[in-house]
């Protein structure tokens, strides 16, 4: 895989500007380590090879390969790399999946990946030894794609946007990765005319790394490899522009046009004859389960009456194990239906030919592997009512998959991967045991049960090609090989009389895979379909009229579908005089250039050299009061990712932040040291609103901090520092003059040192789409404590706190809630000399209000939306509004302080009278412009059945975006609320008592903003 040249955007804005100065990050899921690797290097000739203790055994044959694939790619591409070369290999892939070196998730689908900044190839080792060197020759072709078109300047690397097609195609050409798997994609698109012009091809799909593979097989043929590097160094010359119709003119001579002609023409060359000859899945049977567009549904198994088949589809968003009558392909029930968090994905490795699902012979079980934290575990579900019985973990074993319950039930077979070599396991349901069905250097997988329970029938790579074993299950040792030739032939299954083999096979010159018989009596081998695209899993169905019928997968129109067929008259027949017969010696695969290890070349990685992992990232954003706000980031990293560097730099406003940090991501605890200088604001108007004022706060300090993870989805966090901060508290006090005594508030500006300790709560399960947050929930509860060093303030405590959940109406609209709290205790008189202020407002925390207008040692604000898609993408020559969708929202929030004191922002205009009644905090000789007495808070006036003190508006909103920005417009509407005013006066203008009216100021008109900046 082509690790792009990324920017990493960390959703900081606004999020950290209430956010306890221990705490590092708001919540997000954790990449955990659970292994520690004991790094070591060794220096070929022209890699830095990583390694630990444990896969030493697999080094020289990495460094052969490794090796091998530099020496073919730098002929083929008459190319040198300047500098050395960093391979970081990985036992397994689970392993593999823990690197620093990416701190994104990777997926098991990838398999491997190289980056452009220090040319690292980062992959695991766990697979035959032909298609290592396939993914060593893939990956090393990227690290030359670098080479060759960026020239060694990130700056060519971060402002290029290479067509992944090129990338990846050239990749693919490059390692001669023509696996009948992909050729089935290729052939077809191509028969089902859906080839879009290749030099306009950008998208990320499995096709589009087809596309290109194929793309540059024509290129080879036509032009050579020498055509092969003509267009790459035309491309590198218009890289920045993107312009591909001048490198397609200048290498090959022709217009894009014409080159796109000329390479639909030798794809239909190559592949539009098989129309003519093969034939369409319906032409042998009937179509059963979903039968939409685009929905696959693949990987069958029957229940033992033969009445039902279970399959694997994503008709519902994830992955499901969905029922469908086996007779007429009506759904039955979807046995994994909904969002669970008890696995993030059930296990599809059908895509490289093997099976995922296992019905248990009494028929009220189905069993599949499913992906949860760093292992695969083994799930049974109920058939019939869809409830889970048992997850079973396996130790020992990685990479586990399909599973085949045993006929008398008691015990399941899946292949698995342990100590870097994939063998056929058996685990018994009643003792827990796990045991060793084959166990030697070959690669198994699929394993079946005869009827009886005597055999057990699997593939084994023998060369290049899957081939048919048996094995006696009582004597494991007894080992008969059924297929031969070049072919692969997998996913082999048991007729119901136990006299027959199914299997799907690519035998022939065009290697397509069809389905197959093999008799165990007779050894006649039979061809059963002749298919276009590709049949996979044949299951017997029990038979109604004596006619065999199979169940089976097949490719067709870019995607897996189920079907359901009557065996006729087979389409070739082989009798066993005619068949292939395996050579008497096997020969393993050996690479071009075979290495032995220099012992002097071996060292322990102990140094760490820094470099800048990213391009700085930078992000705007605008408040509905066209406050501006930014961030910016840089990251610094080690060779190997365990050691980071975060820089931020933030703004908001004429307000600037740094914030640095070092994190050890080497381990599962985690931790590091964090420096910041934090500036942050509260607004405050005058009563008649003629102008506003903004008290500053700074928070200067050194701290350090650990975070260990639970699981994929919790974690704690901590710190511990020592700060300086200054802050400007409301202090109302009692002025005596000549004409009495007064109450007024004033601002005072506190100095104090102080420790701070933290302790957080965080967790997240929230689930994306392409749109943003989609189902699911997110938290961070946190507590600080901070005891006073010296200085003016007194000791404090705090509670902070971020509720979100999402939960999904339809594909594309959901309910999203957020609730979030901030409050200061302290020990001062009110809380007012020693705790934190906050203030929060506008913005899409509480839209209708001035962007921090609402302010107190105690701030509460929930968000209700209703989110639905409007319009995908409007198109413009200069651009693209993407994503246009439109949001219903409910806001209500509040800001006061301890005691219940609450200052009001604004209450209307000038010191009058309103119908005999005085306005409470309503003077504009006030210093500063705000109340003169801080009133008791009081969230919701009962007496006049309206908000008192809280405030709340509602509306509608559509946002957008435009290129990396998220563009937002709202209109909103305030719910009516009350003020406070005096009764009963003496002559001093001392009020006696006090009511609630209706506020005579309330502006009801509709608020319309604009603010840039993502949802939460």
């Amino acid at each position: 895989m082509h690790a792009r040249a990324r920017r990493l955007f960390v959703p900081i804005l606004l999020g950290l500007l209430i956010l306890p100065a221990g705490q590092a990050l708001p919540f997000g899921k954790n990449k955990i380590n659970y292994n520690s690797f004991d790094w070591q290097i060794y220096k070929s000739p022209h890699f830095d090879v990583y390694y630990y203790p444990a896969e030493e055994g697999r080094l020289e044959q990495v460094v052969s390969y490794a090796e091998s694939a530099y020496v073919k790619l730098s002929q083929a591409f008459d190319h040198e790399i300047k500098v050395r070369i960093p391979l970081v290999f990985y036992k397994t892939h689970g392993e593999f999946e823990q690197t620093n070196i990416l701190l994104e998730f990777i997926p098991e689908y990838v398999g491997a990946f190289a980056e452009p900044f220090e040319n690292r190839v980062v992959l695991p080792v766990d697979r035959p030894p032909d298609l290592l060197y396939e993914l060593i020759t893939h990956e090393l072709t990227h690290v030359f794609e670098y080479s060759i078109l960026y020239e060694g300047s990130l700056g060519r690397a971060l402002r290029s946007n290479t067509p992944l097609w090129l990338m990846e195609g050239l990749a693919e050409h490059m390692a001669d990765a023509k696996s009948p798997l992909n050729e089935m994609v290729i052939r077809d698109a191509v028969v089902h005319n859906i080839i879009p012009p290749i030099h306009k091809v950008n998208v990320q799909s499995f096709l589009t790394y087809r596309f290109g593979q194929a793309a540059f097989d024509f290129i080879s043929e036509k032009y050579g490899q020498e055509g092969i590097r003509n267009f790459l160094w035309e491309y590198r010359k218009v890289l920045l522009g993107n312009n591909l119709d001048k490198p397609i003119k200048e290498a090959f001579g022709v217009e894009p046009d014409e080159f796109d002609r000329e390479f639909r023409r030798w794809l239909e060359k190559k592949y539009l004859g098989l129309y003519l000859e093969n034939k369409e899945p319906e032409d042998y049977g009937k179509q059963i389960g979903f039968k939409k567009e685009g929905i696959h549904t693949f990987s069958p198994t029957l229940s033992p009456s033969g009445d039902l088949v279970a399959s694997l589809t994503n008709r519902y968003e994830d992955l499901d194990v969905v029922i469908f009558s086996a007779k007429d392909g009506e759904k039955i029930r979807n046995i994994t239906k909904g969002y669970t968090n008890k696995y993030q994905y059930i296990v599809a490795a059908a895509f490289d030919g093997k099976n995922d699902l296992s019905w248990s012979p009494e028929g009220d079980r189905i069993a599949f592997f499913a992906r949860r934290e760093n292992e695969r575990i083994l799930f049974v579900y109920d058939a019939l009512k869809g409830k889970l019985l048992k997850k079973i973990s396996i130790p020992g074993v990685d990479v586990e998959e399909s599973p085949a319950f045993s006929p008398d039930g008691k015990s399941i077979l899946f292949s698995g991967n342990a100590g870097g070599v994939v063998d056929i396991f058996r685990y018994d349901f009643e003792t827990g045991k796990v045991s060793h069905v084959t166990q030697d250097d070959f690669y198994d997988s699929n394993p079946a049960w005869s009827p009886d329970g005597k055999s057990i029938i699997f593939n084994r790579r023998i060369d290049q090609y899957e081939k048919i074993f048996m094995v006696d299950a009582s004597d494991p040792g007894r080992l008969t090989q059924l297929t031969f030739g070049e072919s692969s032939d997998i996913e082999p299954s048991f007729s119901r009389d136990g006299k027959t083999l199914y299997y799907s096979s690519d035998l022939g010159k065009d290697r397509i895979f069809n389905i197959y018989s093999l008799s165990l009596t007779d050894g006649e081998i039979r061809q059963c379909t002749n298919l276009i695209g590709a049949a996979f899993n044949p299951q017997e169905v029990a038979s109604q009229d004596g006619k065999t019928t199979l169940a089976f997968t097949a490719y067709d129109k870019g995607a897996f579908h189920l079907f359901r067929m009557e065996l006729g008259d087979p389409v070739a027949v082989i009798k066993p005089g005619e068949q292939s017969q395996e050579p008497p010696e096997i020969e393993a695969f050996e690479p071009p250039l075979k290495l032995t290890l220099d012992e002097k070349e071996k060292s322990q990685y102990s140094k760490l050299k820094w470099h800048a992992e990213s391009s700085p990232s930078v992000l705007v954003g605008v408040a509905n009061d066209g406050t501006v706000l930014t961030n910016a980031q840089i990251i610094l990293s080690d060779l190997l990712g365990d050691h980071r560097i975060f820089m931020n730099f933030q703004s908001v406003s004429t307000f600037s932040n740094i914030d640095i940090q070092y994190w050890n991501l080497k381990h599962r605890w985690q931790y590091g040291y964090r420096g910041l200088d934090f500036r942050n604001f509260y607004t405050l108007g005058t009563s008649a609103g003629a102008f506003r004022l903004r008290q500053a706060t700074r928070t200067t300090g050194l701290s350090a901090q650990a975070s260990y993870p639970f699981s994929l989805y919790y974690r704690v966090e901590g710190s511990a520092g020592v700060y300086e901060r200054s802050l400007n508290r409301p202090i109302t006090q009692l002025i005596n003059t000549s004409s009495g005594a007064f109450i007024v508030t004033d601002f005072v500006t506190f100095k104090e040192n102080l420790a701070y300790f933290t302790g957080t709560l965080s967790g997240d399960t929230v689930r994306f789409k392409e749109f943003g947050p989609y189902q699911g929930h997110g938290f961070d509860f946190t507590v600080a404590y901070a005891p006073l060093v010296q200085g003016d303030g007194k000791p404090f405590i705090e509670y902070y706190s971020d509720f979100r959940t999402y939960g999904r109406l339809t594909k594309r609209s959901l309910f999203a809630w957020r609730f979030n709290s901030a409050v200061s205790n302290s020990s001062g008189f009110a809380g007012l000399d020693g705790s934190t202020i906050f203030s929060f407002g506008g913005y899409n925390q509480l839209r209708g209000y001035d962007f921090r207008e609402f302010f107190g040692n105690r701030i509460a604000y929930s968000n209700l939306e209703l989110r639905f898609p409007l319009i995908d993408e409007i198109r413009f020559p200069f651009g693209a509004i993407r994503m246009l969708r439109g949001f219903l929202f409910l806001d209500v929030g509040a800001g006061w302080f301890q005691g219940s004191r609450f200052y009001d922002p604004k209450t209307g205009g000038a010191d009058v009278n309103f119908q005999g009644l005085q306005l409470l905090q309503d003077d504009p000789s006030a210093p500063n412009g705000v109340a003169i007495i801080p009133r008791s808070f009081e969230c919701w006036d009962s007496g006049n059945s309206m908000l008192g003190d809280c405030r709340a508006s509602y509306g509608l909103g559509f946002a957008w975006y435009l290129g990396p920005f998220e563009l937002t417009w709202t209109w909103a509407k305030r719910l009516q609320n009350s003020i406070v005013v005096a009764v009963d006066t003496d002559a001093n203008g001392i009020a006696n008592s006090y009511i609630r009216i209706p506020d005579p100021f309330f502006d009801s008109s509709v608020q319309t903003s604009f603010y840039i900046g993502r949802s939460f």
